[in-house]
């Protein structure tokens, strides 16, 4: 059995938050990667809420915008493939599904890793065009993605997952989907790159993460999702309070009907937009 204490919230507060966060396009603007405007903002939830990013990056990306940040909070990554925790937050007691790397302790809840993705769906480049994450050169990745050689091989450094890059008619989608989903994996749009998945998604590792706390009787713990593009709908279908931050592509639109909010401002403001929106609702003032 397993289970994560929050005895580091204080009795005293009558209310806490779990924000559950995409980065690229919610935290981090899509195009610049931008965030510092919510670097304060963050210095101020602090006492009051655990930032728990949920994201398609990987765990040497996340780790590192953390450590930027100065927050110690577990983070969910690759799509919610696997959640780590740090060593020594609060009391972990964990068993055979759990590992450890680095100063973490990883809980996986997919079955795959990043090779076999290759080796099960290779083939349907006969019909398809695209090309895996591992595959694409530096100097495309860099024309893709815009990042910095520093950054492109933490981005690299995937364990669970391995992206596509589609590089075909748009048209052709719907089908190829309709045979990733006979293969046994589902398949989400993130704002980049198309993910693959075989036993997880974003929201199914929100699940997995409040039952593996244990949440204070005498405290009232509300759930915050922030996301912007389609392998965020799964998270922002699981939380109290859903934030849709602004894009440019499609509006998403949850099966949730009540708590959500469609932010006015790109990220990052737009982050910051929305979450002010659900404090000033619950009466909550930083």
């Amino acid at each position: 059995m397993y289970y994560l204490s929050m005895d580091n919230i204080k009795p005293k507060i009558l209310k806490s938050f779990l924000i559950f966060s995409d980065i690229d396009g919610t935290f981090m603007n899509h195009k610049s990667y931008s965030y510092s405007v919510l670097k304060k903002y963050i210095f101020l939830l602090k006492g009051r809420c655990q930032l728990i990013f949920n994201s398609s990056k990987t765990f040497e990306e996340i780790n590192e915008l953390n450590k930027t940040l100065n927050i110690r909070s577990p983070f969910i990554v690759e799509n919610g493939a696997c959640i780590f925790f740090p060593k020594n937050y609060n009391q972990i007691f964990f068993d055979k599904n759990f590992f450890k790397h680095n100063n973490y302790f990883g809980y996986k809840l997919t079955k795959k890793n990043s090779q076999s993705l290759i080796t099960e769906i290779n083939h349907l480049k006969k019909k398809y065009k695209f090309s895996f994450f591992s595959e694409i050169s530096d100097f495309q990745l860099k024309k893709i993605t815009n990042l910095n050689i520093q950054k492109l091989k933490k981005s690299r450094m995937r364990m669970f997952s391995n992206p596509l890059f589609w590089e075909d008619e748009e048209s052709k989608k719907d089908q190829f989907k309709k045979e990733i989903n006979s293969l046994g994996y589902e398949m989400s749009y993130g704002g980049r790159f198309l993910h693959l998945s075989d036993s997880y998604n974003k929201g199914m590792a929100v699940k997995e993460f409040l039952k593996i706390l244990r949440l204070k009787k005498e405290i009232i713990y509300k759930t915050i999702s922030v996301g912007d593009s389609n392998n965020d709908l799964s998270m922002l279908e699981q939380t109290d309070y859903s934030c849709i931050i602004k894009s440019s592509k499609k509006k998403l639109l949850l099966n949730k009907k009540k708590n959500n909010y469609y932010s006015k401002n790109f990220a990052p403001e737009g982050w910051k937009e929305s979450l002010e929106y659900i404090f000033k609702k619950e009466n909550v003032n930083f």
